[in-house]
């Protein structure tokens, strides 16, 4: 079982992933308007899950959170370049193909989160 602090932090996380999702989702995306949503994600990480280390995490779940710990790390780099891909489309097409591989990334980030708050 994670600590409730560690428990909230994901909670928090997985919150601001599914705000961000529900917007991705829509027909009118813009550029502008998702990059904030990006940015409150990456602020997120960076403050509440970057941060956190297995000494609070009960031995027997220690390896399956750094699993988990490491993956999200590596879907948020990749939801990075997903984001760059995004902004540079020049066709509606590619947009929203791209759109669509944003919300992919999330649903991972999501299912991850999901997992780390069942430990």
């Amino acid at each position: 079982m994670l600590p409730p602090s560690q428990r909230q932090s994901y909670e928090d996380f997985q919150q601001v992933l599914q705000h961000f999702h529900s917007y991705a989702t829509t027909p009118d995306v813009e550029i502008p308007r998702i990059q904030e949503y990006f940015q409150d994600v990456k602020r997120i990480f960076e403050s509440k899950i970057a941060s956190l280390n297995a000494e609070d995490v009960l031995p027997d779940n220690t390896s399956r959170w750094q699993s988990l710990q490491t993956e999200i790390y590596k879907q948020m780099r990749l939801l990075e370049t997903d984001m760059r891909l995004l902004q540079a489309a020049r066709s509606s097409a590619t947009f929203q193909t791209r759109a669509s591989g944003v919300c992919d990334r999330l649903n991972t980030l999501m299912q991850y989160c999901k997992a780390l708050i069942q430990l």
